[in-house]
């Protein structure tokens, strides 16, 4: 039987819980990659996976659901197929699109959102979603040789109350690296914390802070901040008044631009004169470009110039 093993420590019941649940996954980087084979292999019932990038040969390192065949490929579509190949007995849907205000509604009944994100927008969005809609989520972040894991309950203290929206983050993978043990650890703890909660075990209300260097776990008991906007109802990032017109994923390489006129099928058209171009009728990838048909274009590139005159040469903006 697939889940003997697992259900000697979960009993039937428990497992029931897991196959019935539902669960969206925010990024299919390393953590993600992690937390999604964990879960599948465990057998949640219903996985959502939403990525916006590709693979690339420097994620091999420590993107552990891939493989140098998929360099090039959509992360969420090679992730949706791998983990289809691993447990066929669940159901996987892979999104390629940026989340942003406008499509969070795609985590719209789900019963626990995971967050293995790399930015921390995206983290105060899903925090404003998650506090508005009543929806658990867990926030997971690694770099260097450190990492925190923190399960946020309806009601209690959130994302934003831990950390306040300054807007910056000091360490990146990009400025100071991550290893791959590192990410593994903490998209298994991620997994753990999202198995328990499912089977309604009753998990310590602290943010976990994991350090590789000593191995040591440390607990934060956070509070909820009084000036903390997401707690008074007050939803800025959801309601789009945080939306940037730029960002910089530090951990990626990659810089995102918002174009509002973007003609979707016109440039594709356009760029397939170029050279080739993947994608759907959403999304499409060329070169060092990805763009969505919301009007999101991301590049990759050394620097915020670099990436605004890679815009104006095949965007025309």
């Amino acid at each position: 039987m697939r889940y003997s093993r697992q259900e000697l420590i979960l009993g039937e019941a428990g497992q029931t819980k897991l196959e019935q649940a539902k669960v969206a996954i925010i990024g299919l980087g390393a953590l993600g990659s992690v937390s999604s084979q964990l879960l599948a292999r465990a057998g949640l019932g219903q996985i959502l996976v939403i990525d916006r990038d590709k693979v690339e040969l420097s994620n091999l390192q420590r993107q552990l659901l891939y493989g140098e065949n998929d360099v090039g490929k959509a992360k969420a579509q090679i992730g949706a197929t791998r983990l289809s190949n691993i447990n066929s007995e669940i159901q996987v849907e892979g999104v390629v699109t940026d989340l942003n205000y406008k499509n969070i509604d795609l985590l719209e009944g789900y019963d626990l959102i995971l967050d293995c994100s790399d930015n921390l927008y995206t983290r105060y969005l899903i925090n404003d979603f998650a506090s508005k809609h009543k929806i658990p989520w867990i926030y997971s972040a690694a770099v260097k040789d450190y990492g925190n894991v923190y399960l946020h309950k309806p009601g209690k203290a959130c994302f934003a109350c831990l950390f306040e929206d300054q807007g910056i983050a000091l360490d990146t993978c990009e400025t100071s690296g991550v290893l791959s043990p590192l990410t593994s650890i903490i998209a298994s703890i991620q997994a753990e914390y999202a198995i328990d909660y499912l089977r309604g075990k009753n998990i310590d209300e602290k943010l976990l802070h994991f350090d590789l260097a000593d191995m040591s776990i440390n607990k934060i008991k956070p509070s909820q901040r009084k000036a903390c906007k997401a707690c008074a109802e007050d939803y800025e990032y959801l309601d789009g008044k945080k939306e940037l017109q730029q960002i910089h994923y530090r951990c990626s390489r990659a810089y995102e631009f918002f174009q509002a006129e973007l003609n979707f099928p016109e440039l594709k058209s356009k760029l397939s004169k170029l050279g080739t171009v993947k994608g759907d009728a959403k999304h499409l990838f060329f070169e060092n470009l990805s763009v969505f048909d919301n009007g999101r274009v991301m590049i990759k590139a050394e620097s915020m110039e670099q990436a605004k005159a890679e815009l104006a040469k095949y965007i025309g903006v």
